[in-house]
């Protein structure tokens, strides 16, 4: 037995999380959770089937740190470049994304260690910025300054600090 989706368009199987049709969060998605980050950079890396599409007029990019829950969300409309980092104690200088209270700096997180960025097509990418303990997407370290393409249920790792990247449909209000 099928059910109308929140969007009043589609019949939708009741036990889905997401509406394949438009894509609207029909209940709280899990995060998964994955392995615990060891002393080496010889991770597997690990394929990830999250679509690259993000629609900034109707999605957001949440981030949410493994360790501590803590949750970034960013209005795809407003955003075109997020840093991610941690605060520069000398200059009181602070990224979009403060991983400060994430236990950045015991993490390796560097003051400016990665961006994120819109792209026209409707896509994001991620960016190293030459961090010392450098990025990795999907157990995969990036090549500073190269951008990679940034997709639903990716994992990004800032020096030991795992971050989850998910893009959410903003709920369309009938009327």
């Amino acid at each position: 037995m099928m059910i109308d989706c929140p969007c009043g368009k589609y019949k939708i199987d009741p036990k889905e999380s997401i509406c394949s049709r438009c894509g609207i969060l029909l209940r709280k998605i899990r995060f998964g959770t994955t392995t615990h980050v060891g002393d080496t950079d010889d991770e597997d890396a690990v394929t990830r089937l999250g679509t690259a599409r993000f629609n900034p007029r109707r999605m957001l990019l949440v981030l949410r740190i493994r360790d501590t829950g803590r949750e970034y969300a960013f209005r795809g409309s407003e955003l075109t470049s997020i840093t991610l980092g941690r605060i520069d104690p000398e200059t009181g200088d602070k990224p979009d994304v403060d991983l400060t209270q994430d236990d950045g700096i015991n993490k390796g997180v560097s003051r400016k260690h990665a961006v994120i960025i819109r792209k026209e097509e409707g896509t994001l990418s991620i960016i190293d910025k030459g961090a010392a303990n450098y990025t990795f997407l999907n157990g995969t370290r990036l090549i500073p300054n190269q951008p990679r393409m940034l997709r639903d249920s990716d994992e990004l790792r800032l020096g030991k600090l795992v971050i989850l990247v998910r893009y959410m449909q903003i709920p369309q209000h009938k009327g």
